[in-house]
């Protein structure tokens, strides 16, 4: 059956454990506390923004004084009182002209910092308007985050500065979590989805701006500038407590009723990006199994598959939507009474002579000022939950993600690894042990053969060398030490692979050859490719070695790939050297001076062969045969075909199977 991208439980359990529970407040606090080193080692452009912030929001609030200065004390004549009073009389005294001046240098002034107080200050951002309704393309801009609530100098000074630390802690982030992946275990990509591994390393590390914007930026901006405001009234309107009561009102009211959705929106917000994820997941697993599709004729049902994870990721924004719309249509009647009182008792005052048509333009002024930041300071808890539900899958691949480190404070291997002991080894994937009781040894100057049949355990036994997986009992040992004592690192370093499905990166064959060797030189991977039997065939082609491979090198036979991968473990001039099948997609001549080269190479190193043709396992000084899931046998290929009746059955099926 085709995966439809859905089910939550079908997920890897190492990674998506933690993410089956409900995503509580104290889960939440968690999370923001864990990704506040992404922002903090910025601080120097944290510290500039604020400067910016801060500034332009003293000019800010100054803007609604020069309207009523105007209609008061220029037009009406009224005398300047109270704060402008104070400011301005010593520098015009009762000049009208001179005030007039005054005010308006100071809002061209406001106007070259900041812009127009209603002017549009999204053109300095970075936001685009086609990134689609769904979490992938909501979560677009929150990547590339630029924006400045003004449009003068300070406005273009905090768009530049805010590019740039977005940029920076974004991809810090998303830095981290690939590189996770990385190290992570191999086990995980047995059941791990890459298109969803793609979705949080793009998308869900992007969560970090909104973060920090909405959950620690904007509230502190919000808050300097509520208490300003209620400072400036209080002080200019300090025989009308009224006004500054339904003022402060309006904060609890939104912030109780956002506080009453925020786990709802968390709760969705994690869907809609599991959905989203699902859809990437889906799509990508398909196009990699394009020509699988297009053999059988099932581009439509695919094609269908795609669209209904695109559509569930669709129905998850509309419930997100419909939450958001609930909570609006609570707060909008509470809020819509108090400004109502608000306007009554202004009109009151004003119809009993208590205030003037100045003092009516300042308040509703400073009142629509107050509207955004007491939405923010309310509603932040709620703004917060779909970038924290995104943090909290990033979280899980950086907590559950760790690849094994040394045990030591060095790994105490010599200059050159001379032996290899496995000691009632067993290995496996989570609780399925494939192979137990595993004990084995070999040495520098050995080509030793792993035989068995197919899904037997050789390919994981062989990855358990480098530490891909964990033994779950028993010890490998490098010249007596523990592997567990070594960092990953390190073993790897002193060993060379070729997969039994190998795969190419789309730069040139050269590129491809020297991977894992950087320093090497021409002459080093010309060499190489010779003792691998790829020279030849590389030399045909019209670029040499210059030649720009397609996708997983999709331009070469297999057999012209596997070359190319066993050039590319020579090159590295390993003291381990691992081969997973090498001569399967080998002629037999070709498979001859395969492993001519190889005895070659064991000379002074360790050579594992994982092998099904006789032809193979008779050119190995020894031979371990896996049988009921141990080392049943071991010994030369002729000792083992003379005295081991399972040997025997062995190859007798393998060269039914696989010619010699």
């Amino acid at each position: 059956m085709p995966d439809n991208g859905a089910p939550r439980d079908s997920r890897a359990n190492l990674l998506y454990a933690d993410e089956q529970a409900p995503l509580t407040r104290r889960e939440a606090w968690r999370v923001l506390v864990k990704s506040w080193p992404f922002v903090s080692r910025y601080r120097r452009l944290v510290a500039i923004k604020c400067v910016l912030v801060f500034v332009s929001l003293t000019f800010y609030l100054m803007t609604p004084w020069p309207l009523k200065i105007v209609i008061d004390n220029v037009i009406d004549g009224h005398p300047l009182t109270g704060i402008p009073g104070a400011i301005l009389t010593p520098m015009v005294g009762a000049n009208r002209t001179a005030l007039l001046i005054a005010v308006s240098l100071f809002l061209v002034l406001t106007v070259i910092l900041i812009g127009m107080v209603h002017g549009d200050a999204e053109s300095l951002g970075t936001n685009v308007n086609s990134g689609g309704l769904d979490q992938a393309g909501i979560t677009a801009n929150d990547a590339n985050d630029g924006g400045s609530l003004w449009n003068g100098l300070f406005g273009y000074l905090e768009s530049r500065i805010t590019i740039d630390l977005t940029q920076r802690m974004n991809q810090s982030l998303r830095t981290a979590i690939y590189e996770r992946f990385l190290r992570s275990p191999l086990a995980l990509y047995a059941d791990q989805k890459i298109g969803d591994a793609v979705f949080r390393v793009m998308y869900d590390s992007a969560s970090i701006g909104p973060v920090f914007y909405r959950g620690v930026l904007a509230p502190i901006m919000s808050v300097f500038m509520f208490v300003m405001a209620i400072i400036v009234l209080s002080i200019q309107f300090s025989n009308e407590p009224v006004i500054i009561i339904v003022a402060i009102l309006f904060l609890p009211v939104v912030g109780i009723v956002s506080t009453l959705f925020g786990r709802l929106i968390r709760d969705q917000s994690q869907s809609m990006r599991e959905s989203g994820s699902n859809v990437m997941a889906a799509f990508e697993e398909r196009v990699a199994q394009v020509q699988l599709i297009k053999a059988f004729g099932q581009e439509s049902r695919e094609t269908a598959v795609v669209d209904a994870a695109s559509w569930q990721s669709f129905r998850s924004t509309l419930r997100m939507l419909g939450i958001i719309f609930v909570m609006v249509i609570l707060l909008a009647p509470i809020c819509c009474v108090l400004v109502g009182y608000s306007l009554y008792y202004l009109m009151m005052q004003v119809i009993a002579g208590r205030m003037t048509l100045g003092d009516i333009v300042l308040l509703a002024s400073y009142l629509g000022m107050l509207a955004n930041p007491m939405g923010v300071i309310g509603g932040t808890w709620a703004s917060i939950q779909a970038s924290v539900a995104g943090l909290r899958r990033v979280h899980s691949v950086l907590d559950n993600l760790a690849e094994p480190v040394s045990d030591g404070s060095g790994d105490g291997l010599g200059a050159r690894v001379n032996n290899l002991a496995f000691n009632g080894v067993a290995v496996g994937y989570g609780a399925t042990t494939v192979l137990s009781d595993v004990t084995m040894s070999m040495r520098s100057g050995e080509m030793v053969a792993l035989a068995g049949p197919s899904g037997c355990g050789k390919t994981t036994l062989i990855h358990s060398i480098p530490r891909f997986i964990e033994p779950s009992a028993g010890t490998i040992a490098f010249d007596g030490i523990d592997s567990r004592a070594v960092a990953p690192d390190t073993i790897r370093a002193r060993m060379g692979f070729v997969f039994q499905n190998e795969s190419l990166f789309s730069t040139s064959i050269e590129d491809n050859i020297r991977y894992g060797s950087d320093s090497a030189s021409p002459a080093d991977v010309r060499e190489a490719a010779a003792m691998a039997g790829a020279a030849e065939f590389i030399d045909r082609l019209p670029d040499g070695y210059s030649t720009m491979l397609g996708r997983r090198g999709a331009r070469l036979s297999v057999g012209q790939k596997q070359r190319i991968a066993i050039a590319r473990a020579l090159l590295r001039r390993p003291e381990i050297m691992v081969l997973d099948e090498p001569a399967a997609p080998l002629d037999p001549a070709s498979e001859s001076d395969l492993l001519k080269t190889l005895a070659a190479l064991s000379h002074d190193r360790i050579v594992i062969i994982v092998a099904h043709r006789a032809g193979t396992l008779a050119a190995c000084d020894k031979v371990f045969f896996i049988h009921g899931k141990t080392i049943g046998a071991a010994g030369t290929h002729a000792h083992l075909l003379a005295t081991d009746r399972d040997y025997q059955a062995y190859l007798a099926q393998t060269d039914a199977e696989i010619p010699a």
